[in-house]
């Protein structure tokens, strides 16, 4: 960067008040500009790697964000106990809280990011799309949902916009308080699902109804202000590849788009940021119809978790322009100067089980390995061996490709997954494959309804074959053998492992990536099987424990069991398996009025009463995990008998919630 020594000249040292990747990832640019670190942790992140980095740390309290990381008066009693001189917000948590902002001023911190009234001002999805308006920017028709505005006030300027609408945290973002509402029908539970969300996430319940586009791209653009009026923008980014409203896949640029628009878009985003005298990093986000017109979505006045593409293709560090317009810099370099050099994509690692509905998954992670990779960026805040946690965000890692052309930067992002193995949560790797494989993407043919559109009837993922479950069901069986062993300890030796192998015989129903396949597993002896699957007979060898399937080699790389899963790495596709009873009993309790739990959160609302008639499909509960709200509903017409949980009870998977008895 031109004229620029590069050297914090007004504090020394800065608090993190954020967790995971994003406190490593600024700690790291914050310790190359000679700065001293300060990170905060809860009970919970005990053992994240973050406080490791950091030159000091303090513990702010419990598990739940709202007793720790969401405390502004904790993160300010963490700054002013280890003599801080700034504090920077990451994302999420109070990186867009005006008030938080402004607090830090009052007790002479300086907050890294733009000042409170500028927060307040965008925070407010109405207040923002007026300042779009006065600088000609388009936006959608919306109408600002007043706190104490009737229902019946509510669907007629629902009406008036015309459905489907969409409704919106109106002091939030990251896919929170977000429903897609196609008719009036669902208008009112989806409200209360946004307000509820957003109360949990933001603090606040107001709600912005917004007309909703059909299968648009999401395009933002990246700009920074000065203390000295100066602008400038890092081109686009595509965010348009969304589930439930969250982002999963970015790239920068967006293809596709003309110079002419790239330019028109720049030049709107910098307008927005002018009208309000912008200061550091923020994000002027769009929406982009089929016909490549674009409306004002939002404004985000903090680092974007998806700043890494940006960087990959300008190779600036974004940390490191927050820091230096925060220490009263001038921006160094000139719109002119900057260059756009090749393709970049990052995907969200999610510990989340897209096979069922997108469930989020917490527990201690066996397996994390990856190997380092040219133009590979792998950013994380989890190791092996740490526990994901159900009270925050399930981002387990974001890894970006950057190369020359896109169609280079998917193949080498492909390959680089296809290698990388995670055990011991449900997460979104072969989904993430997936998406990128697809021809549509390949070509580039995004929109926000991609997902939904190509997994309409649900998803697949690469299958295990005959010979998978063979080897699974021979697994399965000798472990169960083993076990058996164990317990004959107190036998006589010459008799312990005596039995009638020849007459041993086992029947399996192994669950692989949701299929159920039957398996009959019969003893020829220690070393030789014959296993009967699909109404065909094959022989499993054992030759110095390497298993032979009809003579060939069954090749694997690693075999994991945790708890009652089983994990096999092979030909670097992670297969999880297990004996079916577990779901064959759950099924049979989930179609017969008894309501379990589908994973591991908090209840967060209950909707009825002893005695109380229901009909299926009525929502029941809403179960709160990772910062999202989930719908329990009746599975059959009935009477509740028993509610087994009050509201704010923490349930495991499983955990029976309540029972109907049948009409």
């Amino acid at each position: 960067m031109k004229n620029n020594s590069k050297i914090i000249k007004n504090y020394k040292k800065i608090l993190i008040a954020n967790r995971g990747e994003i406190a490593i990832r600024i700690i790291k640019t914050a310790k190359k500009l000679g700065l001293k670190t300060v990170a905060v942790y809860s009970d919970e992140d005990v053992d994240s790697p973050h406080i490791k980095l950091a030159d000091e740390k303090i513990n702010i309290g419990k598990g739940p964000a709202t007793e720790s990381y969401l405390s502004i008066e904790k993160i300010i009693n963490a700054a002013k106990s280890s003599l801080s001189d700034a504090i920077h917000p990451g994302y999420g948590f109070l990186s867009e809280n005006a008030f938080f902002a402004k607090k830090c001023i009052k007790e002479k911190l300086i907050f890294i990011g733009p000042d409170s009234k500028t927060i307040q001002k965008m925070g407010d999805k109405k207040v923002a799309k007026s300042i779009a308006i006065k600088v000609g920017v388009p936006i959608l028709p919306d109408h600002n949902i007043l706190p104490k505005e009737k229902m019946a006030s509510i669907i007629k300027n629902a009406s008036k916009i015309g459905y489907p609408i969409m409704l919106k945290a109106t002091k939030g973002g990251g896919g929170k308080g977000i429903r897609l509402v196609l008719d009036q029908q669902n208008l009112k539970s989806s409200l209360n699902l946004a307000k509820s969300e957003s109360s949990s996430a933001f603090g606040s319940d107001q709600i912005i109804m917004e007309k909703a586009l059909i299968k648009p791209r999401h395009i933002e653009v990246q700009i920074f202000g000065d203390n000295f009026g100066k602008f400038i923008h890092l081109g686009e980014r595509d965010c348009s590849v969304q589930r439930r409203h969250q982002k999963i896949v970015e790239e920068a640029p967006a293809k596709g788009l003309s110079n002419k628009i790239r330019d028109q878009l720049g030049k709107q985003a910098i307008n927005i940021a002018k009208a309000i005298n912008y200061k550091g990093a923020g994000t002027v986000e769009f929406l982009m119809d089929q016909d490549k017109n674009f409306f004002f979505l939002e404004m985000n006045t903090r680092l974007q978790v998806e700043h890494p593409v940006t960087e990959m293709i300008t190779g600036l560090d974004l940390v490191e322009l927050q820091l230096l317009i925060a220490d009263g810099q001038q921006l160094a370099i000139n719109q002119e100067d900057i260059n756009f050099k090749g393709h970049s994509i990052e995907v969200r690692l999610y510990a989340e089980d897209p096979l069922n509905n997108f469930f989020p998954s917490f527990g201690k992670i066996h397996e994390f390995n990856f190997s380092s990779t040219k133009n590979i960026r792998v950013d994380s805040g989890i190791e092996k061996d740490q526990t994901v946690s159900s009270f925050y965000d399930p981002l387990v890692a974001k890894v970006i490709s950057h190369s020359k052309k896109r169609s280079s930067s998917i193949k080498q992002l492909l390959f680089f997954l296809s290698h990388l193995s995670l055990i011991g949560i449900k997460n979104n790797r072969d989904f993430l494959i997936n998406i990128l494989s697809n021809k549509k993407f390949f070509e580039g043919e995004v929109n926000t309804s991609f997902i939904e559109d190509l997994y309409s009837e649900g998803i697949i993922f690469e299958e295990p074959n005959t010979i998978d479950f063979i080897a699974f069901a021979y697994i399965i069986f000798n472990d169960e053998f083993n076990i058996s062993l164990q317990k004959t300890a107190g036998i006589p030796k010459e008799l312990q492992h005596w039995c009638n192998m020849q007459n041993f015989k086992k029947s399996y129903k192994i669950n692989c990536l949701g299929q159920v396949k039957n398996v009959i597993i019969k003893s020829k002896n220690l070393k030789c099987f014959e296993i009967e699957f699909a109404e065909i007979n094959y022989n499993l060898d054992l030759v110095n424990e390497d298993i032979f399937i009809n003579k060939s080699y069954y090749n694997y790389n690693k075999l994991f069991k945790i708890n009652n899963a089983y994990y096999i790495i092979k030909d670097k596709i992670v297969f999880e398996f297990c004996k079916n009873q577990e779901s064959e009993n759950l099924t049979s309790i989930e179609s017969s009025g008894y309501i379990i739990s589908p994973m591991h959160g908090i209840i967060s609302k209950i909707n009825g009463s002893k005695n109380q008639k229901v009909v299926k499909g009525d929502i029941l509960f809403i179960l709160e995990a990772m910062k999202m709200k989930h719908e329990i509903n009746a599975d059959i017409d009935g009477i509740i008998e028993n509610i087994n949980v009050n509201e704010g009870s923490q349930v495991s998977t499983g955990d029976l919630l309540l029972n109907i008895i049948p009409n």
